[in-house]
């Protein structure tokens, strides 16, 4: 099948009505609509793409896979329904087939001579695909060819700018980012790009100018604040929420096989284990900062008191709600929701992997003590610091001062203190230090909620 099937207007009207119903978040009528036409038709490659968008609208991943592997078993030379399936295994860091399936794609349209703007789209799609699966060099082989199909379009530009920031080549991004400035002198997303590239490439004069004249633009965004304070030599206390949700947003659905199966990330695995030491009952209320999609959920399993994630992420929070652990979530700032929590309310708060994103722990560690019950504990996770109590990592991650964390955690009244060296994770091939903290606040009198 060369191309997509043809069919009565009647038809195609009804294609067109599910695709908007998707759009608008009528699911269930989409889904019965869907249905039908699937009876009739049920060879319509295009009734399975459409299935496939109908399961990641309803954050069903499993069932987006399978539907998207069934569009190009009907129509194995249709580019459109290869470069979907190939985006679908990207999203789910299959990253060899993802690859392999994209460049199928363009052949296919290069051997059945689809039209220009076709080839130039497929070409995006297939950049975004290496781009979410870090092939950088490919994604600019693929950008800048769609570039050489339609050379006015200056979007095609700006996301050459933002690929080569990522592969490492700053000084070339920043040319771009200047030369299509000159049009478009005060496009916020433009001087934002280029504020970050110069960051990155240590031209701290230009980034400056730059996050002077977004804030001027935009006052009240954090996100300038924070990346001008960098420029400015300074180290913010915490990330800005909208660069952890946006970081996170898009990752939520390949999250678990990335940091699990490449990044061997065993940290979840191993603090269930530590809970339910503390807990052989089960009986233990337990809040879990960070979440993300719920991994610390599926080691420990239900426990017969309440389990709470927050995370500021609503796909990661969705991932984290089909394993059916969790008693209710919270998308909100960890910090936030640790100030708005009453206290003596957990036996167990976790924070796993997720200080990273947070400078100064010292509202953290002490609304923690405050919000546990006498004798409950609090375990998280740090990467490993020297020199200053906290530090901003080129990545943009926070490192801790063991002496920092203990000093904090002892200054709120937590006893049993202790840090333990742990490999948290590999990048880049490259172990990462961490430390893992556990604390205890202390019982009262006549309570007996911890040993």
């Amino acid at each position: 099948m060369n191309q997509s099937v043809s069919a009565p207007q009647k038809y195609i009207e009804q294609l067109k009505s599910i695709e908007q119903q998707i759009n608008q978040n009528r699911l269930q009528e989409a889904a019965q609509q869907l249905n039908v036409l699937v009876k009739s038709a049920p060879r319509d490659p295009r009734l399975f793409l459409l299935g496939s968008r109908l399961a990641e609208a309803s954050r069903n991943p499993d069932g987006m896979l399978v539907a998207a592997r069934k569009a190009r078993q009907l129509a194995p030379r249709w580019p459109v329904a290869t470069i979907h399936l190939a985006a679908v295994l990207a999203e789910r860091g299959q990253t060899e087939e993802a690859l392999t399936l994209a460049e199928q794609a363009l052949e296919q349209a290069a051997a059945q001579a689809s039209p220009t703007i076709i080839d130039a789209e497929l070409l995006v799609k297939a950049a975004t695909i290496a781009q979410r699966l870090d092939d950088h060099q490919r994604a600019l082989q693929w950008l800048r060819q769609a570039e050489q199909i339609n050379p006015e379009d200056l979007s095609l530009r700006y996301k050459i700018g933002l690929t080569l920031t990522h592969a490492g080549d700053s000084a070339a991004a920043i040319e771009i980012f200047t030369d299509l400035l000159q049009q478009e002198p005060e496009r916020v997303a433009l001087l934002s790009a280029r504020m970050q590239a110069c960051l990155k490439a240590g031209q701290t004069a230009q980034a400056i100018q730059d996050g002077e004249t977004l804030l001027a633009l935009e006052p009240d965004n954090e996100e300038h604040r924070f990346y001008l304070d960098v420029a400015h030599g300074l180290t913010p206390k915490t990330l800005p929420v909208a660069a952890i949700s946006g970081l996170f947003d898009g990752y939520a659905s390949r999250f678990d096989h990335h940091t699990v199966v490449q990044l061997q990330y065993k940290l979840p695995q191993e603090v269930a284990q530590l809970i339910r030491q503390w807990h052989p009952d089960g009986k233990a209320d337990v809040l879990d900062l960070g979440c993300g999609t719920g991994l610390l959920g599926v080691c420990l399993g239900r426990m017969e008191g309440v389990l709470v994630g927050v995370d500021l992420s609503a796909p990661m929070l969705g991932q984290a709600a089909r394993h059916g652990v969790y008693d209710r979530f919270h998308q909100v700032n960890l910090l936030d929701a640790l100030q708005a929590t009453p206290e003596n309310l957990y036996h167990v708060i976790t924070a796993l992997d997720v200080f990273i994103y947070v400078g100064n722990l010292d509202t953290a560690i002490a609304d923690a003590y405050r919000i546990l019950l006498p004798g409950g504990r609090f375990v998280f996770s740090c990467e490993t610091g020297t020199g200053a109590d906290y530090a901003l990592q080129g990545s943009y991650r926070y490192t801790h001062q063991r002496s920092y964390v203990q000093r904090l955690l002892q200054q709120a009244g937590f006893e049993n203190i202790s840090a333990e060296d742990r490999v948290l994770r590999m990048e880049a091939n490259q172990p990462v230090q961490s430390l893992l903290f556990t604390a205890r606040k202390p019982n009262t009198k006549g309570n007996n909620l911890a040993n």
